[in-house]
């Protein structure tokens, strides 16, 4: 790796010296040699970082380019450290969830945090923004890696409520409300972003967002219902034929919610008896100021469980 290590240093190098030369040039504007300098510096400063992502690729290595969009103001190292912290938790949750389900929380596995974590590789000049690099094993890991980021791009690109819905139903809730995170850390630092996934000198994907798009992003989210479908074994506590509503133990939690057909005189149900249920979940994606989820049920169906009582789907606020 020292060869990538020694291409991580001239990049660095350049990109103080383009940084220089933009300075000069920008105190005396009417030298060419000035401009000439800057454009030869550049030039050297873009073949380094060919030979770097020709490199990276060597090693197995793919790159994201992760670009800060600001409009007149300079970046905090707060907000810069936010939004890049978020979009590394995104990735990883994403990742997760494809690898073993949506879950109910984001938290994962060591394994899946070492296969997902990105490394610093260098800075760019004259913007506000980081080269980082992925180890992605051609043979074992690169459909599924390169699978993530493409879903991590689409949460990122998504502005409308449906395929977002769409989105949270692949890679969960969890992923969802990050990317709710990452939104609001953009528009609190009225950032932007330009972020490039590539192996040596194939662009892969690309994402591009100006604050405005970001802003909207947050609020559709903050307004957004996820709803899913589950399939749970509990204990059915309670039924009320007027107001069509029910309790039900599942796990180690009592459920409540309503029903329409799945109860009537012609599918009378007993109390308290074990059933498999058919339910349609409805929940908020952002919690309220307070920290309250707040989570709809709505009984489908019922049936005599296939056999002892085994739970399904966990309803639970723990990971399966």
């Amino acid at each position: 790796m020292s060869r990538l290590a020694e291409l991580q240093r001239d990049l660095q190098s350049a990109a103080v010296a383009v940084a220089h030369a933009e300075r000069t040039l920008a105190t005396h504007p009417n030298v060419p040699s000035v401009l000439a300098t800057l454009r030869t510096i550049q030039n050297h400063r873009a073949s380094l970082e060919e030979q770097f992502f020709a490199a990276a690729d060597e090693f197995g290595l793919d790159a994201c380019g992760y670009r800060i969009e600001l409009e007149g103001h300079t970046a905090s190292i707060a907000g810069l450290t936010a939004v890049l912290g978020t979009f590394q938790k995104i990735f990883t949750t994403v990742y997760d969830a494809l690898e073993n389900g949506p879950k109910k929380t984001a938290k994962n596995s060591a394994e899946t945090i070492e296969a997902t974590t990105l490394g610093f590789a260098y800075t760019f000049p004259g913007s506000v923004g980081v080269m980082m690099t992925l180890a992605n094993d051609r043979m074992l890991f690169e459909a599924k890696l390169d699978n993530a980021m493409g879903k991590t791009f689409d949460l990122i690109r998504a502005n409308d409520s449906e395929e977002l819905q769409y989105l949270s139903e692949v890679v969960g809730i969890p992923a969802v409300r990050l990317v709710h995170q990452w939104a609001e850390e953009n528009v609190k630092a009225g950032f932007g972003a330009d972020i490039v996934w590539r192996r040596d000198d194939v662009v892969k994907r690309e994402v591009r967002v100006q604050a405005p798009e970001i802003a909207q992003k947050a609020a559709i989210i903050r307004a957004m219902r996820a709803h899913e479908t589950a399939v749970v074994v509990g204990e059915l506590l309670d039924v009320d034929i007027l107001e069509h509503t029910f309790r039900m133990k599942v796990s180690d939690r009592i459920i409540q919610g309503t029903f329409d057909g799945a109860i009537t005189s012609k599918k009378p149900a007993q109390l308290p008896k074990t059933y498999q249920a058919t339910l349609q979940i409805m929940q908020k994606v952002v919690a309220d100021e307070s920290g309250h989820e707040q989570i709809d049920y709505f009984l489908v169906g019922l049936e005599s469980p296939p056999g002892p009582p085994v739970f399904l789907t966990d309803l639970s606020d723990h990971d399966s």
